[in-house]
């Protein structure tokens, strides 16, 4: 087999596998090559075509995809949900100004805060507002801080694990109990002098759904009491 052989093979495996950037490598570098046979050059012609073709065509779907999921942002809840989940893996910069209506029309507030998460972690330099509770918030979402890097959720993770290190089917409650606080707290973040009560919410909800108040009381008790001890130290 010929290089021009090997090289028309490797762009139409590319091509077949969907691999359209890695195809569009291979032509670009065979394009730049200062001498070109005319059969050959004529191949990677049509080739280019039948790139080109399959980039309008992924091109249109995207689209149509991304209109589905904004249709589906004003949908019920489960279908909102959905939505957000979608476009996590989307560039979040090309529907701006649809977010922003989306939000400012008290959506479900699970998938509002999903959405504020994806903002911030994308650092989207652009305000938005939402009403919860009846309070409205406008807010820039690169100056959100998502929720596994907030001082007030780490902390309060810490002395989670710290208190039920012998219980980890009960940590995994509070855990989920803790995300959940945080993502629903958002676009506010739980500051590191709030983690201490924060987790001891957390605690208390578990023990509660347990039928464990005894441990609750134990535990918030010895944690009290070391918290007195360090602040005489």
């Amino acid at each position: 087999m010929s290089y021009y052989d090997e090289i028309r093979t490797e762009i139409e495996t590319a091509l077949n596998n969907g691999d359209l950037e890695e195809a569009r490598y291979l032509l670009k570098r065979e394009f730049s090559m200062p001498y070109i046979p005319e059969d050959v050059e004529r191949q990677l012609n049509e080739l280019n075509q039948r790139l080109r073709f399959l980039e309008a065509d992924s091109y249109e779907r995207k689209e149509a995809s991304i209109e589905h999921l904004l249709h589906q942002l004003k949908g019920k809840p489960a279908s909102q949900m959905a939505a957000v989940n979608a476009l996590a893996e989307r560039n979040l910069r090309t529907i701006i100004p649809e977010i922003q209506d989306w939000l400012s029309k008290d959506p479900v507030p699970e998938a509002a805060a999903m959405m504020i998460e994806l903002l911030a972690e994308q650092e989207i330099a652009e305000e938005f507002t939402i009403t919860k509770d009846g309070v409205e918030y406008t807010f820039a979402a690169d100056a959100v801080t998502p929720v596994t890097r907030s001082e007030g959720f780490l902390q309060a993770l810490h002395l989670l694990s710290s208190w039920l290190e012998k219980e980890p089917s009960l940590l995994e409650l509070a855990r989920t109990i803790l995300v959940s606080k945080c993502y629903m707290a958002l676009p506010l973040s739980y500051e590191a002098a709030e983690s201490a009560q924060l987790a001891k919410d957390c605690l208390s909800e578990v023990c509660e759904a347990m039928g464990m108040q005894e441990l609750y009381d134990s535990i918030v008790k010895k944690a009290d009491e070391n918290a007195i001890l360090k602040s005489l130290s």
